[in-house]
């Protein structure tokens, strides 16, 4: 399905007797866009800041869904435990250390998921 096939191919009555359009190629490879074409990333966007937590078994835990403030104030209030969105929860008694973490934006190359 994911497959081109070249015999149900129908070329426009311009182009009928080529078999590719010579001229829009050429002009591609001369002129070829940039590779920042349509890449928008301004200040109005902030990166996330969440947090990494290393537990005592030596695994790490970075999440956006919290902040090192939020961590410190449910230690001062001697909580043990924090509810993630997902409906899980994070046993602070096994956390080792915690640090603030940033999220940077990550770019999807696969062609189906380009900006246009």
């Amino acid at each position: 399905m994911g497959r081109y096939n070249l015999k149900n191919d129908h070329r426009s009555k311009k182009y009928e007797h080529d078999e590719l359009d010579v001229t829009r190629l050429s002009r591609e490879l001369i002129r070829p866009k940039s590779a920042n074409y349509g890449y928008r990333r301004e200040s109005n966007h902030p990166d996330k800041v969440g947090v990494s937590l290393q537990f005592m078994s030596g695994h790490f835990l970075k999440t956006a869904e919290f902040t090192v403030e939020d961590i410190a104030e449910a230690l001062d209030r001697g909580k043990c435990w924090l509810k993630q969105k997902n409906g899980g929860a994070i046993n602070l008694r096994f956390v080792a250390s915690y640090s603030p973490y940033k999220f940077y934006p990550k770019e999807d190359y696969r062609p189906e998921k380009q900006k246009r």
